[in-house]
């Protein structure tokens, strides 16, 4: 008898110990808790499909008015078309090859919510085509997609030669704005007129080459816009990173806020080194959420007062390159390099805190998130062959022992 409750015990031991070292490891490797992922969406549909291998790279997704989330890919690993697809969380749809509509575009960077169901967004192609001077590339196009009618409109070439880096839209002013790259313009184009603006250089950009790769650093990654149509970005100004300007309607320049992105001070000796707005989303109670690259800082930026509050790190990592609300009313974070395992986190702007959540899985690599309209978040993959995970934590009304 006390033979089986010894050989009882030592069983519950092992048990117990081999629970505890597969929870450590999960988390020690990145893992997300047990049951959080509800399932994973495949994008690219094969070689029969609209979206063959290498096509399905997410570059962003944005939730729309009709309840749908739209998303943007690029052309990866000798892929030559980008497209825009949509997702309601359960499954995924295409729309457009912009291609076929675009010749010639093979990324789409960034997309906004525009001007009735419209969607718009701009192109862009490979940093290798912007340093080859023989180059014939026509430059970037901005577009609108209707999601109701399901009417492409290509609003034409912004500046000749050049992608299109980020992309925001003014209602108000019937106005796009969008920032060049890697020449690191403002324009702004009216879509009612259909004229154009050039605001001038924002930033001038380093041509960096590393490890045999080139590429442009300080070109203003995302624009903000308030109610009043006023636009933010951050860039350099006289050597010094992260600083934030507004361009008002109606002036000729942009102006220097006096605000500063948070940084890292003493840590860092590359005398190029980069610190911007990488991600912003605007916030339920006014101002906006601002997530930095390189140190991975949350702060909020009030633009009626020209103040930054910093909320810290979630995760000792850098770049927040996503943001998005859950139904939960916490603010989800995207962290990670561009081409390493994402780290998913939250923020509670109740209690002030954080939590690191961890990864979907050890091969994932994901550019963007946004809650659908259950409030799950969902994560969408730049790969090759890109899934789309879905956060069901986050959702409205979850009964957390279900």
């Amino acid at each position: 008898m006390k033979t089986k409750k010894h050989i009882k015990r030592i069983s519950l031991f092992i048990a117990l110990f081999v629970l505890a070292v597969t929870s450590a490891e999960a988390q020690r490797y990145g893992g997300m808790e047990s049951g959080s992922i509800e399932k994973s969406l495949l994008l690219s549909n094969g070689p029969k499909g609209p979206i063959h291998g290498g096509e399905s790279a997410i570059t962003d997704m944005i939730f729309m008015p009709d309840g749908l989330v739209y998303g943007s890919t690029e052309a990866i690993r000798g892929a030559q078309a980008c497209h825009i697809f949509h997702s309601c969380g359960d499954h995924t749809a295409h729309e457009v090859n912009v291609t076929e509509k675009l010749p010639g575009q093979v990324k789409v960077l960034d997309i906004a919510q525009g001007y009735g169901n419209s969607l718009v967004g701009g192109t862009t192609t490979y940093n290798e085509i912007f340093d080859d001077p023989d180059s014939d590339y026509e430059g970037g196009h901005l577009f609108s997609f209707d999601t109701e009618t399901k009417t492409f409109n290509d609003l034409g070439i912004i500046s000749p030669g050049q992608g299109i880096h980020c992309v925001a839209v003014d209602t108000v002013h019937t106005r796009i704005y969008c920032v060049t790259y890697p020449e690191g313009h403002l324009y702004a184009y009216n879509y009612e007129t259909e004229q154009k603006k050039d605001f001038g250089e924002v930033m001038k950009p380093w041509r960096i080459k590393d490890l045999g790769r080139v590429s442009w650093r300080g070109v203003p990654k995302v624009l903000m816009i308030d109610d009043a149509g006023t636009v933010y970005f951050s860039t350099y100004m006289d050597n010094n990173g992260g600083c934030i300007f507004r361009l008002t309607y109606g002036d000729e320049a942009p102006i220097f806020t006096g605000a500063v992105v948070p940084t890292q001070r003493g840590m860092h000796n590359d005398p190029i080194y980069e610190n911007t707005i990488l991600s912003a989303i605007q916030a339920r109670d006014g101002g906006f959420w601002c997530g930095t690259s390189v140190d991975g800082f949350l702060f909020k930026f009030y633009p009626s007062t020209s103040t930054v509050v910093n909320k810290g790190k979630a995760f000792n990592y850098w770049n927040l390159r996503s943001l998005a609300y859950g139904g939960d009313g916490r603010l989800y974070m995207l962290g990670g390099r561009d081409y390493d395992n994402p780290w998913l986190m939250c923020y509670d702007p109740g209690t002030g805190s954080m939590e690191s959540l961890g990864w979907p899985s050890n091969y994932s690599q994901c550019g963007a998130i946004c809650a659908d309209a259950k409030g799950r978040i969902l994560m969408g993959e730049n790969m090759r062959n890109s899934y789309i995970w879905v956060y069901r934590k986050s959702a409205v009304g979850l009964v957390e022992n279900e």
